[in-house]
């Protein structure tokens, strides 16, 4: 008797695991722990070359939350930052993504070498029904474990939660497919354009999304993706150029010549940038600089940004949202940016159109014919084979790419059957 009753209360206990396990990894239902709104956390991220802190700045509600209300657990694990949100009643996770920034890239400059510096950063989460634990962790570069450097408990009730309407800008709507919780929301912001330049802008956005929408997999998911157009106008045409002495004041602050390299186009003022971003319902920022001046930039789940004039502009775009949506890295080997290794090769990176070898098994193998030798000699008769071809992530050895040429490597190609895998799965993910 005694037997049958420990049994019993084994089997009460393994009952109550199945129903906690259950619980804890089952779908999160949206509406039992957020608004239809959007919670912005600002802060500036400082540190040196090998440091880094936070300093948290205010709390902003915003009005829309554009992304997904289905898919909140994010399956990528891209990028260098990750931000995890739990109900702080039962510590339950219930929303994450993973993100890059400004500032992880200036940390392999010379200046981060020798002194400290700050770039303003947001978080952007649904906004909480009730109080909510977040964390936001940074990967290791020794082996890609992630630590936390911010931990705060937000009450959704405080009245210290900043709702102002900080900027005006009229949002028109270029392409809508469906609810923004069921589409990709590129929004476009315009920098450099002044008030009477407003109709160029609107140009300029219709002739790049129809240029992305002529690219693979784009094309077959046009009908997942929301295009929006916020018109920021700014004092000055133009953007600054500080290589040529040019200095103009536009609404969201770009300027050329980033960390020395004069092509590279990109805005540190993020909290402008969000301001705008917020006046949509946004998953991914686009930034169109009313500039000849060739040049643009793409950080994953941040920005990306295009001198909208310039002859090569809509490739450029396609390749920076590679980057900011895909988290897919550059393929290019030989460039003024290889200066530094920013890939560990003792460890696998997270851009899925790059290996080390470490861990390929979690790339793009199941892709490979069984023929394919790894690596796989650069040659004429491979030029459309998916393969492991040496040189990639900015360094000639030692990191490998599938593709002999990709929209990720030089302009004029397409996105490879690898990148075009990835962004799919991004956009599936938003609008599912």
């Amino acid at each position: 008797m005694k037997d049958l009753f420990i049994f019993f209360i084994k089997l009460a206990l393994l009952n109550s695991l199945v129903i906690i396990t259950n619980s804890s990894f089952g779908q999160i239902n949206y509406n039992e722990y957020f608004t239809e709104n959007s919670m912005r956390i600002d802060y500036y991220h400082s540190g040196t070359d090998k440091s880094e802190f936070v300093m948290f700045k205010e709390i902003r509600k915003e009005n829309y939350w554009g992304g997904t209300k289905t898919n909140l657990i994010d399956p990528f694990n891209y990028g260098n930052y990750r931000v995890r949100v739990y109900d702080s009643l039962s510590n339950r996770l219930i929303f994450t993504y993973g993100f890059c920034s400004l500032f992880e890239e200036w940390q392999f400059t010379d200046e981060a070498k020798i002194s400290q510096k700050g770039f303003p950063e947001s978080l952007i989460i649904p906004f909480p029904l009730k109080s909510i634990k977040l964390e936001l962790q940074s990967r290791q570069f020794k082996d890609n474990s992630f630590i936390t450097i911010l931990s705060m408990y937000l009450n959704p009730d405080d009245v210290a939660i900043n709702k102002e309407k900080t900027v005006s800008a009229e949002v028109k709507k270029i392409k809508y497919s469906n609810s923004p919780d069921k589409a990709l929301d590129l929004v476009f912001i315009g920098d450099g354009y002044t008030k009477d330049e407003i109709q160029s802008f609107y140009s300029d956005v219709e002739n790049i999304s129809n240029y992305l929408f002529s690219l693979q997999p784009f094309n077959e998911q046009k009908n997942s993706i929301n295009i929006w157009a916020v018109a920021a106008i700014s004092d000055e045409s133009g953007t600054d150029e500080p290589h040529n002495g040019i200095w103009k004041s536009t609404a969201l602050n770009s300027n050329f010549n980033t960390f020395g390299s004069e092509r590279y186009l990109t805005s540190s003022d993020f909290h402008s940038i969000r301001n705008y971003a917020g006046l949509a319902p946004c998953d991914q920022v686009c930034i169109l600089v009313n500039t000849k001046t060739y040049g643009g930039g793409g950080i994953y789940n941040f920005w990306n940004i295009t001198g909208a004039k310039n002859e090569y502009a809509k490739q450029v775009f396609a390749h920076e949202l590679g980057h900011s949506l895909g988290a897919l890295g550059d393929e290019y080997y030989t460039d003024e940016v290889a200066t530094e290794d920013i890939y560990n090769k003792n460890t696998e990176p997270y851009q899925q159109n790059l290996t080390t070898l470490v861990d390929f098994d979690s790339k793009w193998k199941d892709l490979l014919n069984e023929d394919t030798p790894i690596p796989t000699p650069v040659k004429s008769k491979n030029f459309n084979t998916i393969g492991v071809y040496e040189g990639g992530g900015y360094q000639a050895k030692g990191i490998y790419r599938p593709y002999i040429n990709c929209m990720m490597k030089s302009l004029g190609y397409d996105f490879c059957p690898v990148c075009q895998r990835t962004l799919k799965q991004v956009i599936e993910y938003h609008s599912k």
